[in-house]
């Protein structure tokens, strides 16, 4: 079996562009896998048609490891977001055309599964939320939708242009709320987006602990090793963060600083399934959870649970609940969710999804920045 083409196809959702990628074979076995980030699609999109795709074509897919191997370990100018999401999108592809041409799920291909279904944790629910009682009623509508944990950026609720401090106590109040809305069972997972420096982090901790959330996701600069090793030892919170480093080398310092208690790679730009894969088995070694972060779509999703059901370690999976409409209109069979868990199938080869490739060609970008 050999490759024959590459294509990348992007469409809006909601807040910035999803951005599939299709690879086709000489068999007539096609694969899909998912390149989405925010601000640089068309970057991720050259990098995949222009650079990526003249090296694969009339490879086989089954050359997993000597694709990564080539595009990155002896690449001299490896790295970066831009990149290493091409490569993870055209990776996943890749699973999904073996796991088909063999009739198995990917994670039957990497181990086998150790669980059938994958709690999820849901994001994007409080796009529209501006004050703290929206937040609140947003918050309650998650939980019946059959959500036990859910995960927002509760500085949102502050008035725009306020200083630290009054983000820091807006951010309180909606936490307050939220757990009030939602009652003492839902898991509660913080984002701060690295917006806060060490002494506007550890208030926000300190203040948050009696509200019981099960982290903080990287309340300071990602880079601020330094603030992170302090904070750690002052805040009883457990501090989570991955997304913004890269493969398993970009990972290595954090496992080895010992302050992070979660890691969350993002599959989608970390390198791909396997790399994921390598990742989680590091991270269990230092007796670190796994808990992928996620802010793309259905592919992106599904690629994150087929290592998600094989990983001792695994501990919640991000999941954007705009994803049930996209698998709605752009998959034939998508996800499986019930009751807070996505589902897998041995029944169901590859990534475990049907494309509806006819939708997924009529293109639907819309150039939008959001720094």
């Amino acid at each position: 079996m050999k490759i024959t083409d590459v294509r990348t196809y992007m469409h809006f959702s909601v807040w910035r562009n999803i951005i599939f990628v299709r690879i086709d074979t000489d068999e007539g076995i096609v694969g899909i896998g998912e390149a989405t980030i925010r601000n640089k699609e068309m970057a991720v999109k050259a990098a995949i048609e222009e650079h990526i795709k003249p090296v694969i074509i009339g490879k086989s897919p089954f050359d997993i490891e000597s694709f990564f191997n080539t595009t990155f370990i002896r690449d001299a100018w490896r790295g970066g977001a831009v990149f290493n999401s091409a490569i993870s999108g055209v990776e996943m592809a890749m699973w999904d055309i073996v796991g088909q041409k063999l009739g198995v799920p990917v994670y039957n291909l990497l181990g086998g599964k150790l669980r059938t279904e994958v709690p999820v944790y849901a994001n994007t629910w409080f796009m529209d939320a501006v004050t703290i009682d929206d937040f609140a009623r947003d918050a309650a509508k998650v939980v019946d939708m059959g959500f036990r944990a859910m995960k927002w950026d509760p500085l949102k609720a502050a008035a725009p242009g306020s200083d630290e401090r009054k983000r820091v106590e807006a951010g309180i109040s909606c936490l307050k709320a939220v757990r009030e809305a939602v009652g003492p069972d839902i898991e509660l997972f913080i984002e701060l987006h690295g917006s806060l420096s060490y002494d506007g982090a550890l208030s926000y901790a300190r203040q948050s602990e009696k509200y019981r959330p099960g982290f903080l996701e990287e309340p300071m600069h990602p880079d601020d090793f330094t603030g992170y090793r302090k904070l750690a030892v002052k805040c009883d919170v457990p501090i989570a963060a991955g997304e913004r480093y890269f493969t398993r080398f970009g990972h290595r310092p954090v496992n080895e600083e010992g302050f992070y208690s979660i890691v969350q790679p993002d599959l989608s730009h970390c390198g791909g399934i396997l790399e994921t894969r390598k990742m989680a088995a590091a991270a269990e070694t230092y007796g670190l959870k796994f808990a992928p972060h996620n802010s793309g779509g259905p592919v992106g999703t599904m690629a994150s649970v087929m290592v998600d059901v094989l990983s001792p370690n695994f501990y919640y999976q991000e999941f954007s609940i705009e994803n049930f409409d996209l698998s709605r209109k752009y998959f034939k069979e998508g996800l499986d969710y019930k009751d807070g868990c996505l589902a897998v199938s041995d029944s169901r080869p590859g990534l475990g999804l049907v494309p509806d490739w006819d939708e997924i060609g009529k293109e639907s970008y819309q150039h939008i920045q959001t720094y």
